[in-house]
């Protein structure tokens, strides 16, 4: 790749993939699309660096998610609408609840998958309240090969807005919006996947980027359950923020679910051609 520098960012490109690192920073681009390390590309010698942990599971998986792939080809697709029953997940100002956009939104999920002949379970397919244990246990019981758990966003700004992925945070370091806090660093069950947690996030978030066209809050690390203890590749999705006006309505669309649908059934499937690609 060359490398030049403009202004606060370092680019690295070739005729294929353009990386873009902010100095003194966590976010990276790639091809246009946001990542967040895990620690700030700093000044070092005459030069800039980013932690080795930053390249090898999070940068080079997305660039060569062959020389990462599995042996065999994945099977089956579990989705977690989030929430359900007694736990209504956030609630906007008109009262939309979250539990309910997330499902509509996983079922719209599963009938595209479906339909390219992908075979998908879901943690819920109705207002029911599975625990959190009980959803990777779930997805552990039926082998899935990815789990992808569904929700939408909240915060106490009315002005937060957009989409962001999260995927488990590698050990030894911090989960993005905990950034600086002690005791968040342990190691889990799936850190056993963590590059391929990254060809995976990357995948579905680019490509629900493309189709919500919202604001790009990027691709994070995060230590929640239903990703830590999965033991398959993982991602969590927040579709928008029900606290924000503009996408508080637009959750309440049909055809905006729609376009969260398939930006996550085209990001699961741009995964399973690069399995395909890498095991020919």
């Amino acid at each position: 790749m060359k490398i030049s520098i403009f202004g606060k960012k370092i680019r690295m490109e070739n005729k294929y993939n353009r990386v873009e690192i902010e100095t003194n920073s966590r976010r990276a681009y790639v091809n246009g699309v946001m990542i967040w390390l895990h620690e700030p590309c700093r000044k070092q010698s005459s030069g800039w660096a980013i932690r080795e942990v930053d390249f090898k599971k999070g940068i080079d998986p997305i660039l060569r998610t062959y020389a990462y792939a599995p042996k065999r080809m994945p099977r089956l697709v579990v989705l977690d609408p989030g929430h359900g029953g007694k736990d209504t997940g956030s609630i906007s100002p008109k009262g939309y609840r979250e539990k309910d956009i997330v499902l509509d939104i996983s079922h719209r999920v599963r009938k595209l998958l479906e339909a390219k002949g992908i075979r998908v379970r879901m943690t819920r397919t109705g207002d029911t309240y599975p625990q959190l244990d009980a959803r990777t246990a779930y997805a552990y019981k039926n082998g899935a090969d990815l789990f992808v758990s569904v929700h939408a966003n909240a915060a106490g700004a009315t002005s937060a807005s957009g989409v962001e992925t999260f995927i488990t945070a590698a050990a030894g370091y911090d989960s993005s919006n905990h950034y600086g806090q002690a005791g968040d660093k342990f190691a889990f069950k799936n850190n056993t996947y963590d590059a391929l947690n990254a060809a995976l996030g990357f995948s579905i978030h680019s490509n629900i980027m493309k189709m919500t066209k919202r604001d790009d809050r990027g691709l994070r690390r995060a230590r929640y359950s239903v990703l830590k203890h999965c033991s398959c590749p993982a991602a969590l999705v927040e579709c928008g923020f029900l606290t924000n006006p503009d996408e508080e309505s637009l959750l309440n669309t049909s055809s905006y679910r729609e376009s969260c649908a398939r930006g996550i059934a085209n990001g699961v499937l741009g995964y399973f051609t690069l399995m395909k690609r890498a095991l020919r």
